[in-house]
């Protein structure tokens, strides 16, 4: 019976976190996950997030549109359960100036299926690749450009580097990592002025 305590609880308090935060519907979620890669970009861009979505709430639920092994939707508290051990996730929100097509459900959920729904993840880390579904994309790349039309500005990109933990980026590249190829990672969303830290899930 206590071992059903705890999950009881966290599932009862999350609505209250959620209503906590007002969240809207192009709000921006970023979040720690525990595997090596992840470990690595995070330690490459200096950040405590190797991951990223966009929130939509749709059909009565918080969801996150995201690519992850795809591009796809997935429910929150799916995103939230991945998180790294007593890691919190980010939420972020765009500026009101940046904003220059609302941000709502229906607008986002529209583009969302008109362009991006399946296609494939960007394990290269390369910002106009492609294969047979489209346009391949990683999580910050998928986050900056979904969102391109409906701001003002977006997170630039900047020449990525591999540095820290060379030879483990080594063996992930197979010996030809794409330094100075242009990108972004979620630490650069988690710097930006374009957006508010509205809080933490």
């Amino acid at each position: 019976m206590k071992r059903l305590v705890l999950p009881l609880l966290l599932i009862s308090f999350f609505p209250l976190q959620v209503n906590a935060l007002q969240l809207k519907s192009g709000d921006i979620i970023l979040e720690s996950l525990y595997c090596s890669l992840c470990s690595l970009i995070e330690a490459e861009e200096k950040t405590p997030f190797s991951h990223m979505g966009v929130l939509v709430f749709s059909q009565g639920n918080w969801n996150v549109l995201e690519s992850w092994e795809k591009v796809r939707i997935t429910p929150l508290t799916t995103f939230l359960s991945r998180r790294k051990k007593d890691s919190l996730a980010l939420v972020l929100r765009p500026h009101s100036n940046q904003i220059k097509v609302k941000l709502d459900a229906n607008s986002l959920l529209n583009r969302f299926d008109n362009g991006f729904n399946g296609l494939s993840y960007d394990s290269e880390f390369l910002w106009n690749n492609s294969d047979t579904r489209g346009e391949k994309l990683y999580c910050s790349e998928f986050v900056t450009k979904f969102l391109a039309p409906f701001l003002v500005n977006s997170v630039p990109t900047k020449p990525m580097h591999y540095e820290m933990n060379r030879d483990e980026w080594l063996q992930y590249f197979h010996g030809n990592p794409p330094d100075g190829a242009p990108g972004n990672s979620p630490g650069d969303f988690e710097r930006s002025p374009l957006f508010n830290h509205v809080g933490t899930l």
